[in-house]
């Protein structure tokens, strides 16, 4: 049986970890990984955007952790942007798709180790150039018993 947990949030300074806590209209994200026993997250959607107030190049990743991560912090690229000319850069926004088979299986699949009924935590970086803010959601997809 698979299930999904949601994080939204924004990242407005570079090299700073920011603890996504809402789901979009839910202030107080659920947390609690599903299920009981030995389960696993299987596949993480994201997608990620810039205002571009600043110059320069970026490159965006998630913190996957919590008590529940049986392994500990699992850290994953999920982005870049950057550009020459405020506001106007890279506008287009892509969802990040890994797992299950996506975006191929060249990249192999997602098999993070979690603990039914633990705590997952999902934090957004943005490092190298300080671009301006960053707007994030997040779906990570679990299969447990």
């Amino acid at each position: 049986m698979a299930r999904t947990r949601t994080f939204s949030g924004s990242q407005t300074a570079v090299n700073t970890n920011t603890v996504l806590t809402a789901q979009g209209s839910i202030t107080s994200a659920n947390n609690i990984i599903p299920g009981s026993g030995n389960n696993r997250i299987i596949a993480i959607y994201v997608s990620v955007g810039a205002d571009f107030l600043g110059l320069g190049n970026a490159v965006y990743f998630i913190r996957v952790g919590g008590d529940g991560v049986s392994q500990g912090e699992q850290q994953i690229m999920v982005g870049a942007g950057g550009g020459q000319i405020v506001t106007t850069a890279q506008s287009a926004i892509f969802p990040f798709e890994l797992g299950n088979g996506l975006p191929d299986n060249t990249y192999g699949n997602v098999d993070i180790e979690c603990d039914g009924g633990g705590i997952v935590t999902v934090a957004l970086e943005m490092a190298e150039s300080d671009i301006g803010s960053i707007g994030a959601a997040v779906t990570l997809f679990f299969e447990h018993d």
